[in-house]
């Protein structure tokens, strides 16, 4: 009798259990976060180039560099690439990979779309000039970086991060030409600088949007600050190396934000 009654109490303890922990996952399951999918949308980024505080001329403006000599330019290219953006917060987000060349002489290439960026509201941005090292090694490519772009120097296996080029009076050519070739992803030779630009108003990334970000890029500050270069001293530039770190570290600060548009 007392073992039917053991037996009994045995059961109805089981059977408790077994409807608490069936409550307990019921309840789980009811509270469960559910995470949303992260919405993607694009971002454009327009870029006018100047030199100085006018646009930049090419072929018949006349410029003068802080080592007093004037100067025309003819040719000015940039590669842009890694681009992240920071947000409200202060947390950075690194966009799916894409190589831009902005060349002077082709307008379709100074507006550049950034697709899947998450939506969001963001405070900064930051990419690379030039073309990183993973993508110096891989060889001869497509698209920007095909060597049809006279970006590539074959004999050296390497990009040439940005180009400018023209005449002066006081450049030591036979033909009074410069020739500023930036190039070199090795140390002690690395040129590749990394822009960050705080942006005037926050930008907001969301579907159905266009917002846009407008830059400005100042070729003459490739020649004055913090180095100057002057022409009677340094007319070409065709490799990796000191000039053209110089060169580098001038032309890291010729980018300006101008606008925001959501």
């Amino acid at each position: 009798m007392i073992l039917r009654i053991f037996s009994s109490r045995t059961f109805t303890i089981l059977s408790c259990s077994s409807i608490l922990l069936l409550a307990a996952c019921s309840k789980s399951e009811n509270n469960q976060t559910i995470v949303p999918p992260t919405t993607y949308a694009t971002l454009q980024l327009r870029f006018s180039n100047y030199a100085g505080n006018a646009p930049l001329q090419r072929n018949t403006g006349v410029y003068t560099n802080a080592a007093g000599e004037t100067y025309t330019i003819t040719r000015f290219l940039y590669y842009l690439s890694n681009f992240q953006l920071v947000d409200t917060a202060g947390r950075i987000t690194t966009l799916p990979q894409r190589y831009f060349l902005v060349d002077d002489a082709v307008d379709s290439t100074k507006t550049l779309l950034l697709d899947s960026v998450p939506a969001g509201r963001y405070k900064a941005i930051k990419w690379l000039i030039g073309v990183d090292s993973a993508r110096n090694v891989s060889g001869v490519q497509a698209g920007a970086l095909a060597p049809e772009n006279g970006m590539f120097w074959t004999w050296n296996s390497g990009y040439i991060m940005a180009k400018l080029e023209g005449t002066s009076p006081a450049a030591t050519t036979a033909l009074k030409d410069f020739q500023l070739h930036v190039g070199g992803f090795k140390a002690p030779y690395n040129a590749l600088k990394t822009v960050t630009l705080d942006l005037p108003a926050n930008v907001t990334v969301a579907a159905g949007a266009q917002p846009k970000v407008s830059f400005r890029a100042d070729a003459a500050k490739w020649l004055n600050t913090p180095n100057v270069i002057s022409f009677a001293a340094t007319s070409i530039v065709m490799a990796a190396g000191p000039d053209a770190l110089k060169i580098a570290a001038n032309y890291q600060q010729m980018f300006t934000v101008t606008t925001v548009a959501n």
